[in-house]
């Protein structure tokens, strides 16, 4: 049985943050049906595993990318789903992140993006590396909508079932979008608009330093909307979207952007920016609604309040294109594949 060891540099990402997001959803997804395709799965090891396949470029990914390259090579996989521009940081700090992917990313075998946009990203500072796309899948079942976690999830918060909710899933970050989410809400003062997500970093000196090299500026909570409701980080993610009726997702970067195929996968209306990463999925105006400012949300969020069939043909639409792009069995079985062929 193949062994792929995946590194996560699970200490240290556990001892930043706790919105560890696609970690605790896609990866154990993938795990799980690893196994029925005869590969075992082990995770930030040393030693004893046939492939090596870095999915967060921290200091563990480096030290074994570095040892990897100086002894017995071991076949190694670079996930390209983040690039510099995923910190919302200055150019001179961008510069070191590029570096230091560059750094980890060459000594592998084969470059992994789970978008086209990404795969160019990588090509651009990588030329004539092996650089592959593919996409990321979900289990669709688990985010299938649900009228009872809808009830549930709604009760737990206090929000009464004729309210008209507006979600978003993400970290608290601006580079999310989160000032024109705070600025639509205020247009819209009898909706309610669930922001699901807390702090990106596990503590407030971390966040202080972030904010410090970033361009991102805090929350001030006196610049609220009082129509935001924070529910902070959960793993109830699928009730959560249940739980909404538009999905606003007003993110400036993705290198995928799961919440997205996740909302999608929930049969909700969608709302985006205009980003060429959701385009090579998604066909405005058929299964979601794209803007490129404010005004245009604003517009996009009332015609589909004002046209429930509207919103429920998109919402069918989208989850059809999650279904056709996204689907985790067949991400697997292509991945697995990939791995078959490193091993030989």
């Amino acid at each position: 049985m193949t062994t792929v060891n995946y590194v996560i540099d699970g200490g240290l990402v556990n001892r930043l943050t706790t919105q560890r997001k696609w970690l605790d959803s896609y990866i154990p997804s993938v795990v799980g049906r690893m196994k029925g395709h005869g590969i075992n799965v082990v995770f930030d090891k040393d030693s004893d595993f046939d492939i090596m396949h870095i999915h967060i470029p921290m200091t563990l990914a480096y030290r074994l990318s570095m040892s990897n390259n100086n002894g017995s090579h071991k076949p190694s996989i670079f996930h390209g789903h983040m690039t510099e521009d995923t910190f919302f940081v200055g150019g001179k700090v961008k510069y070191f992140i590029r570096r230091w992917f560059k750094s980890i990313a060459q000594r592998s075998d084969i470059i992994l993006c789970p978008s086209v946009s990404a795969a160019d990203y990588y090509r651009n500072i990588l030329p004539g590396m092996d650089i592959r796309q593919l996409n990321y899948g979900i289990d669709l079942d688990r985010y299938a909508y649900s009228h009872q976690d809808r009830t549930a999830f709604r009760q737990q918060y206090g929000i009464e079932e004729d309210r008209y909710v507006v979600s978003c899933v993400g970290g608290i970050l601006q580079r999310k979008g989160l000032d024109d989410f705070f600025e639509i809400a205020t247009r819209y003062p009898d909706m309610l608009f669930m922001w699901v997500g807390g702090n990106f970093y596990k503590n407030q000196g971390l966040n202080s330093l972030y904010s410090m090299i970033s361009r991102e500026e805090n929350v001030d909570a006196q610049k609220v909307p009082e129509n935001v409701l924070f529910t902070d980080y959960t793993s109830e993610v699928p009730a959560a979207l249940s739980a909404s009726d538009i999905f606003f997702f007003p993110s400036r970067h993705e290198t995928q952007g799961l919440a997205l195929v996740e909302a999608a996968a929930n049969s909700r209306p969608i709302v985006t920016r205009d980003l060429p990463v959701f385009r090579e999925w998604l066909n405005p105006g058929h299964d979601c609604l794209m803007g490129t400012n404010v005004d245009e949300f604003a517009a996009h969020i009332k015609s589909l309040a004002d046209d429930p069939g509207l919103a429920d043909r998109m919402g069918k639409e989208a989850c059809q294109s999650a279904g056709k792009h996204h689907d985790i069995d067949l991400a697997s079985t292509s991945l697995a594949g990939i791995y078959r062929e490193l091993a030989g």
